[in-house]
């Protein structure tokens, strides 16, 4: 893991596109890897999407045309994208990994519904509060920390 981490999850962060590939491409050096077009791609079309996605769909889209980029380069990409702290890796229950780019965005949580596969984004400063407390009392230094909570929405329920 790299000390040159970018901080994620701060509130009002400038999480512009542009801003956040030069903090990929430091870490990127720091890490002796290559800059390569391919990796600014799959960077910048991150970056354009709003959901929580499989690496195989975004390696579809990339699949043809002008913005062609490999497989193994998506993969690659969002695995260095994730242990810098871009992007974070959600596993559903099937055990598919799902993507979301978190660079500039608050800390956030996930319930995931069982019957519709469905991302439900949630925050809580009492969460965050009790988590920095514990950490605190056990003199451990947080990295990270994700919750996810699998279950039901209340209509599929009934």
């Amino acid at each position: 893991m790299s000390e040159k981490q970018p901080e994620p999850h701060v509130e009002g962060a400038n999480s512009s596109t542009e801003d956040a590939w030069a903090l990929f491409v430091d870490f990127l050096k720091s890490k002796a890897s290559r800059i390569t077009q391919a990796r600014r791609i799959v960077f910048e079309r991150v970056f354009a999407r709003h959901d929580h996605f499989r690496a195989d769909d975004l390696a579809a889209e990339l699949a043809s045309g002008v913005d062609h980029v490999s497989r193994g380069t998506v993969y690659r990409t969002l695995d260095l994208m994730t242990e810098a702290g871009f992007v974070q890796k959600i596993r559903d229950q099937d055990v598919h990994a799902h993507y979301e780019h978190i660079y500039g965005h608050g800390r956030h949580h996930h319930l995931i519904c069982e019957n519709t596969g469905e991302f439900i984004e949630f925050s809580s400063p009492v969460l965050e509060k009790e988590i920095d407390r514990i950490c605190e009392e056990y003199h451990f230094k947080e990295r990270f920390h994700r919750i996810v909570v699998f279950g039901a929405s209340e209509e599929e329920t009934s």
